[in-house]
């Protein structure tokens, strides 16, 4: 099992919609979406995120599953940065 880490635009969307929608790729296993990023939620959980908030995202994959994964999140719009681990 690999690790692929993730930066989620979550701007415009409620709580953890951003990251519901995302159809996960093959080899998917599990997830851990942490609420960090450059700018703090200052809203009420029932307004949308504010533009420019991400979230961090931990993605557990099969280890031949990682370099198809990490192209197939590359190509979603609200990931703005993939990371693996060495």
């Amino acid at each position: 099992m690999k690790k692929i880490y993730l930066e989620l635009d979550v701007s415009g969307t409620l709580g953890n919609e951003a990251w519901s929608k995302i159809e996960q790729p093959k080899g998917f296993i599990a997830a851990d979406c942490q609420k960090t990023g450059d700018v703090p939620c200052t809203h009420t959980v029932k307004e949308p995120h504010t533009t420019g908030e991400w979230r961090e995202v931990s993605v557990q994959i099969e280890d031949a599953c990682v370099d198809d994964a990490v192209l197939f999140y590359k190509k979603d719009e609200r990931i703005l940065a993939v990371e693996t681990e060495d």
